[in-house]
């Protein structure tokens, strides 16, 4: 048997206990239910222990697919389905404010002080790093990566202190990044000033926040950088706070965030969308700023908006929609298929949307119907996405703007919208 202590960044003592026993079974228990919020809406405070699959679904989406998972598994021996043995070596920094540590070994997380305890990284030491990401997807092997990050791109998590220099954690303490940077390869960059393009397109079509974006760097070596929504700076202190993407709240595993890959009753669904917004802080507005992000990620060619690409943040004991991250120019990918993360209504692709699968879809998210209201509001929405794309020429833009018109055209038909698109060259969209 293994067992592990779960902490919370802000509490001193353990508020759970992740177990494996020797079978290969999970649960996962509540040590205490004094708390300011429960790990997970798939994981209300209670006293009885969580059951396997109820444990596994949540734990298992803590765990990233990248190259120190892969050497955890091979330097220990561990199998891949191995949640628990896993997370003994890799849950110390889990995402937002969670550690998953050996027992006794006290809290793995605190907060920071951005003037003590951060060393500063001086131009030409990022900029080496940033060359090593670039070049070989990972940082150099004398330096600390303080978070190691999901994803196939080169990435790394650093802080920004008050003076707007860069710095790593020092050695030894646990303490909270502020940014993440992403760094493209040499012939990859165009998909990055693409994703700062359209989180900025998100931001002003939209009134839900959206992550802060910008280019660092020039020539040939530049980078993403993105502000992590799951921080608290306040002066020069710095926090996390609590967070779960949709996966974790619905209970399902990271198999299982395409609505595609589930069943009728276990997928990333609207309808399940719907449920978990109930139980939101404010659900009218989680519920307005999910139809709202939903419509723009479809228009800007983002139909990759799956279960981990949205989140669930936690200021209180009810969680809030997390602001809006990876807005991806999907529909400009020929490699990869273009059906829907979710199904709206009945439809699986965006030239399938009808009127009725729209009423259909706002229903399923918890709207008595589609008002007047609602459908105005969509369409001075698609109109606005529309009027950039004139704007979208050039090696990094036009195929913006070919993917905004191609989609705006089927959305604007489906809202009954007279609207004047610019001809642009189609796209190769891939069907399942």
């Amino acid at each position: 048997m293994l067992e592990l202590d779960i902490f919370l960044e802000a509490l001193p003592e353990p508020v759970g206990r992740l177990t494996r026993q020797d079978d290969g079974s999970v649960s996962f228990r509540y040590v205490r239910d004094a708390l300011p919020h429960p790990l997970s809406l798939s994981l209300p405070v209670r006293e009885m222990p969580f059951d396997d699959a109820t444990t596994r679904s949540f734990f298992a989406n803590l765990l990233f697919e990248n190259a120190q998972r892969e050497q955890v598994m091979q330097r220990h021996g561990l199998d891949y389905s191995d949640v628990v043995g896993l997370l003994e070596h890799l849950g110390a920094d889990c995402p937002g404010a969670i550690s998953c540590v050996p027992l006794g070994a006290g809290p793995a997380k605190r907060p920071g002080n951005l003037l003590n305890d951060y060393d500063i990284l001086d131009p030409a030491e990022l900029q080496r790093i940033m060359t090593s990401l670039r070049d070989y997807r990972r940082v150099p092997a004398e330096t600390r990566d303080p978070s190691p990050l999901a994803g196939v791109q080169g990435k790394i998590a650093l802080a920004r202190l008050p003076d707007g220099n860069f710095a790593l954690p020092k050695p030894g303490l646990n303490v909270p990044t502020t940014h993440i940077l992403k760094v493209p390869r040499a012939n990859e960059s165009v998909s990055m000033i693409q994703e700062h393009l359209l989180m900025r397109l998100m931001a002003g079509a939209q009134a839900h926040p959206v992550a802060e974006t910008e280019i660092l760097g020039e020539g040939d070596l530049h980078g993403l950088l993105v502000s992590r929504f799951d921080r608290v700076v306040d002066g020069a202190s710095v926090q996390r706070l609590h967070q779960e993407d949709f996966a974790q709240a619905l209970g399902l595993g990271p198999h299982l965030k395409y609505q595609r890959n589930g069943t009728p009753s276990r997928c990333f669904s609207a309808a399940a969308v719907g449920g978990l917004l109930t139980q939101t802080e404010n659900p009218g507005s989680a519920r307005q700023a999910f139809l709202e992000v939903t419509l723009v990620n479809l228009l800007l060619g983002n139909t990759d908006n799956h279960a981990k690409n949205h989140a669930l943040l936690y200021l209180g004991p009810r969680p809030q929609l997390a602001p809006v991250y990876d807005v991806a120019p999907v529909l400009t990918d020929a490699n990869v298929l273009h059906q829907l993360s979710f199904d709206v209504g009945r439809a699986q692709m965006t030239d399938d949307i009808t009127g009725e699968d729209i009423a259909s879809f706002v229903r399923d998210l918890g709207f008595p119907r589609l008002t007047p209201a609602l459908s105005r509001r969509m369409r001075t929405i698609v109109a606005e996405v529309a009027s950039h794309i004139t704007e979208m020429g050039g090696p990094t833009r036009k195929r913006i703007g070919d993917a905004i018109a191609e989609q705006t055209r089927w959305l604007a038909a489906a809202l009954n919208l007279e609207i004047t698109i610019p001809e642009r060259d189609a796209l190769v969209i891939n069907r399942p």
